[in-house]
């Protein structure tokens, strides 16, 4: 199992990327949750932030399946936030929501870097 302190800087941003996306759109459902005092607002975002951290904890830990999982949940993440810019709605949240997608396919791209391929399945730089 690789050491997280060894890992190149393509997993370390795409753990940065993945962490801060996700509680990015955690606050964008929180400020849309006080601005039309609906909770609701706060459920899904929560859920795919869950599910963001959770990928990140595996590319913390090294583990070997991490790179993938990673990439598709980012993947997914990069098209939700697709969704959103094309959706109706207020300009802020389409504006964020594009830079959110953009930044998630990035985070794509770094975990399929070949440091970062080298990294998880092991082998010499």
């Amino acid at each position: 199992m690789p050491n997280a302190r060894n890992a190149p800087p393509e997993v370390r941003l795409a753990t940065l990327i993945g962490a801060a996306g996700g509680l990015a759109f955690v606050l964008m459902g929180l400020i849309q949750w006080q601005v039309e005092n609906d909770p609701s607002w706060i459920r899904f975002p929560v859920i795919v932030a869950v599910l963001e951290l959770l990928a990140v904890g595996g590319l913390v830990a090294g583990l070997r399946p991490a790179r993938l999982t990673a990439a598709l949940v980012f993947g997914l993440v990069a098209l939700v936030h697709l969704l959103a810019v094309l959706n109706q709605g207020p300009a802020w949240i389409r504006v964020v929501s594009g830079l959110l997608s953009a930044v998630h396919v990035f985070g794509v791209v770094m975990l399929n870097t070949k440091p970062a391929r080298i990294h998880f399945l092991g082998g010499q730089r």
